[in-house]
């Protein structure tokens, strides 16, 4: 299982914190903010990048990173979260992050993922939308309820001009005595895949 984590406004992701997590999903980092009303976006394979990149992150934003834990697929950057939904060609795209498996989408070609098939179907349902268009589809509650039986208890963030739009399995947030006091209230897809004690994870 993968781990997201949504760094708010203000603060910094720990690069111990970071490199607890890399030990149970290292099959790659990826992470995207807003920057001028536009998304940016990085994915890298390893985790001395990763503490690189996290340390040049903008405080005074929101950031979402991922780190990878392969459960289909090859393990190559181009399979590292976020994936690319639509690309409008004026700095304006929609990017996706995915933390789960969605195992009814598990693709015939061995080296695609679950998460790769999940953006192109996303990419095929938003086809002949505009930028605002599809910001505006999948913040709809229409949207939630069509996508809630494809994801199953999966948490996905779509990520466009106007920011996060989380689909899925609600965020949980890390709590004093799972971790230092620098940490407590980030939010984080689970808990499984980065708390010391195994018998703590949820």
């Amino acid at each position: 299982m993968c781990l997201i984590i949504k760094k708010p406004a203000g603060r910094r992701i720990c690069n111990a914190f970071l490199t607890n997590a890399w030990q149970h999903n290292c099959d790659g980092w990826g992470t995207f903010f807003l920057e001028a009303g536009q998304p940016v976006w990085a994915k890298g394979m390893r985790l001395v990048d990763l503490l690189r990149h996290n340390d040049a992150l903008p405080e005074s934003g929101e950031v979402f990173l991922h780190l990878r834990k392969a459960t289909y697929g090859h393990v190559t950057q181009d399979m590292a979260h976020p994936y690319v939904v639509n690309d409008w060609g004026d700095g304006r795209r929609m990017l996706l992050m995915h933390n789960g498996s969605i195992d009814h989408l598990a693709p015939e070609d061995p080296s695609l993922s679950d998460t790769a098939m999940l953006a192109r179907l996303l990419r095929d349902m938003l086809s002949g939308l505009s930028a605002d268009q599809a910001a505006a589809l999948v913040r709809s509650e229409g949207f939630a309820r069509l996508t809630a039986p494809l994801l199953q208890g999966s948490m996905v963030v779509l990520f466009d001009h106007r920011g996060a739009r989380r689909l899925g399995r609600e965020w949980l947030a890390v709590q004093n005595d799972q971790w230092h006091a620098g940490m407590a209230g980030i939010e984080v897809s689970n808990t499984r895949t980065w708390l010391r004690d195994a018998a703590q994870a949820a």
